[in-house]
């Protein structure tokens, strides 16, 4: 049986579908699985052991082409791990039988033929968890336990990368840590002078090591954090594609982050993971926050008043984020840093 299964967002959200892969390779060993992805998110399935190729998809797409080529494979089953019309229809056209994926709009009861109703606007449940639920129906008598972690597979050139970047950048370090300050617009920012005084504080720790890291999406926020960071603070913003930057995380122990693709794929990694994040439903850690063994995330202490979507300068809470205190972040990548260390 060869089956598709589709998550063609943001890199976040992508990591956060691995475990689906593991699930079903281990329920059914003998099918062939292939993924399909955005085409800047190919670096974290390309690696992948368990999928035989990964296809790419946007909305710009030849989707003809593309259709005659899925059709040309011969999949049985495909699962929309994200609702995209456009995509439904052209996986209806290339003649795939059975399409699963979650019944969210009006469209997706007509174009998934076994969808499955998820109110994930409400988000009731974690990501992983949702994802989870839609493969499982495709093998639903299996008793295969789920994935706690997505499995992020990496190349031994990446793995030497890593090496060396801790080799050259901090030989001397006890522990590599990575600030990224910037959320690329998916969730309410920390203050980038916070960020600057978690970058230098754990700087001043003996042994430490800390880089911030950002691409240009993060371009506003990295240009209030790197005036007032110190001399042991190197800033590598821009200089790494996402192969190598993730080859570079995998040299690594700590990332203090908010609700971005990069702290997802080093808790990932299983360096220890601590992110910020805000307490609307829509972007709360309940829903979005990272897996991986060592993760803890933080939110600001108020009660959120929003239904769905933070409602900014109308909440009297806004922006709730500065009640994220530094010295609650310096000591939790502190206290989850000796964690890792120890294993415990």
């Amino acid at each position: 049986m060869k089956v598709l299964v589709t998550r063609t967002d943001r890199l976040g959200d992508l990591v956060l579908s691995l475990p689906v892969f593991g699930w079903l390779n281990r329920a059914r060993p003998d099918w062939e699985l292939h993924a399909m992805v955005a085409p800047g998110a190919v670096p974290l399935v390309q690696h992948h052991p368990g999928i035989a190729r990964v296809w790419t998809w946007t909305d710009r797409d030849d989707h003809a082409g593309l259709a005659e080529e899925l059709n040309a494979v011969g999949f049985d089953a495909a699962v929309l791990l994200q609702y995209r019309r456009q995509l439904a229809r052209l996986l209806r056209r290339a003649g795939i039988p059975r399409r699963y994926g979650p019944r969210s709009k009006l469209t997706s009861w007509f174009l998934l033929n076994r969808g499955v109703r998820q109110q994930r606007s409400r988000s009731r449940r974690h990501e992983l968890d949702y994802n989870l639920e839609l493969v499982q129906r495709l093998a639903p008598e299996a008793d295969t336990l789920a994935d706690g972690h997505p499995g992020l597979y990496l190349s031994e050139e990446q793995r030497r990368r890593g090496e060396r970047f801790r080799a050259e950048q901090a030989p001397d370090a006890r522990r590599v840590v990575f600030v990224h300050p910037g959320s690329g617009g998916s969730a309410l920012d920390w203050e980038p002078q916070r960020f600057a005084e978690v970058a230098n504080g754990l700087a001043r720790k003996d042994g430490w090591r800390v880089f911030v890291t950002g691409s240009e999406a993060d371009r506003a926020v990295l240009d209030g954090v790197r005036p007032l960071l110190t001399p042991e603070v190197a800033v590598l913003a821009g200089r790494y594609d996402l192969p190598e930057f993730m080859g570079v995380l995998s040299g690594g122990d700590l990332m203090v982050g908010p609700s971005t693709g990069p702290l997802h794929i080093a808790a990932a990694l299983g360096l220890a993971a601590v992110g910020l994040y805000p307490p609307v439903a829509t972007m709360s850690p309940r829903r979005w926050g990272p897996r991986g063994p060592w993760v803890r995330t933080l939110e600001p202490p108020v009660a959120c008043p929003a239904r769905r979507v933070c409602t900014e300068n109308r909440c009297p809470h806004y922006n709730c984020m500065t009640g994220i205190g530094t010295e609650e972040v310096l000591a939790t990548a502190n206290d989850l840093a000796r964690a890792r260390e120890v294993g415990s």
